[in-house]
């Protein structure tokens, strides 16, 4: 009788470890694939003549998040991260970028004269705390029905990289007109340490330059500090 209620226990036992395996192996998956409720945020038009194709660039976001213009811990949060989507005609999607944080936008910007509106992505990083996280932009045209991200050649090394600037506490850029153009500024500090007791800052100034071809970035560091809750830095002081 002994050895049949262990068989019973037993089996209770073994059934509470499936079950709870099973749980956590649920929560895990729905962990990785959350049920999103995916809705637009924004549609921005697109025409076969400026564009190359009659469609739109859409934001995708979360319904949860979808009245949220910035991060805050107030706020509900989701794993639901937003898309970007070029759509063709009657919203056929040509294609779709999985962004890397719930929060974005896009915005339309005149940075090269003569030429159809550029476009400006901006993602929300910001975590709350830190003095480098925050809203990161990258800017992109839509030529032949096709996203190209807009590269810079530095002017030192000759390297191309996707131009891309940020707004945190140490970080801020802002447009200034350049004739017909617009050049992008960047300031960022960051520290310079070299020793233990070293608590120096480094400040550098980034000019983005569009010179009839394609854009150049011009950049020059110098020993400082710099936080955007003061003043922008005026404009002769970054490299051209």
């Amino acid at each position: 009788m002994n050895c049949f209620i262990a068989k019973i226990w037993l089996m209770i036992f073994t059934l509470l470890v499936l079950l709870h395996t099973g749980t956590a192996i649920a929560a895990e998956s729905a962990q990785q694939h959350p049920r999103c409720d995916y809705v637009a945020y924004q549609r921005l038009p697109l025409t076969k003549k400026l564009h190359g194709v009659d469609g739109a660039l859409v934001i995708l976001r979360d319904r949860s998040v979808l009245a949220v213009e910035q991060y805050s811990f107030e706020d509900n949060e989701t794993s639901c991260n937003a898309r970007l989507h070029l759509e063709g005609p009657g919203n056929t999607p040509i294609a779709t970028h999985a962004l890397e944080r719930p929060i974005a936008r896009i915005e339309a910007t005149n940075l090269v004269g003569g030429r159809p509106a550029s476009f400006a992505l901006t993602v929300d990083y910001s975590s709350g705390i830190g003095s480098y996280s925050g809203p990161a932009t990258r800017f992109f045209d839509v030529v032949a029905g096709e996203i190209r991200w807009l590269q810079a050649k530095d002017k030192k090394t000759g390297t191309l990289q996707e131009l891309v600037v940020a707004s945190t506490l140490k970080t801020e850029w802002k447009l200034v007109p350049n004739g017909q153009h617009q050049d992008i500024l960047e300031v960022r500090c960051r520290p310079a340490f070299k020793g233990e007791y070293d608590d120096s800052f480094e400040v550098t100034y980034k000019r983005y330059r569009f010179n009839g071809h394609g854009w150049m970035q011009y950049s020059r560091s110098e020993k400082g500090f710099w936080e955007s809750d003061g003043t922008f830095p005026q404009v002769t002081l970054f490299p051209r």
